[in-house]
């Protein structure tokens, strides 16, 4: 009976990481043919739990900001996201640009370990 209910799931796990010069990120999603589970963490390579931004703002892939805050505090930022009914991501790569304490600004991409 297990083997039944493990060979009838559809669900697939997908996973994304990449980093730049000061940050590191991962995307990692659960998804089944119409919607998609995930998370955004985003670790700043020289901080830690004091580490206060100014203006941090994060776009994924050229969309509204997924994070526009004015004060953040702490080096890992983590960023739920999920839809339903919707288009699911494929293994392109993720483009994600961080622009920090109002003068930073860097984009790198987020490609598949698949």
């Amino acid at each position: 009976m297990m083997s039944f209910l493990i060979g009838c799931s559809h669900n697939n796990y997908m996973k994304f990481s990449g980093n730049s010069d000061h940050w590191e990120g991962q995307y990692s999603a659960t998804i089944d043919s119409h919607s998609e589970n995930g998370k955004y963490i985003f670790h700043y390579k020289n901080g830690d739990d004091t580490t206060i931004f100014k203006n941090l703002k994060i776009v994924v892939n050229d969309e509204e900001p997924s994070l526009n805050d004015e004060k953040h505090k702490g080096a890992t930022i983590q960023i739920p996201s999920s839809c339903n009914g919707c288009t699911v991501k494929d293994k392109e790569p993720i483009e994600v640009t961080i622009s920090w304490n109002g003068n930073n600004k860097e984009t790198f991409y987020l490609k598949s370990d698949h």
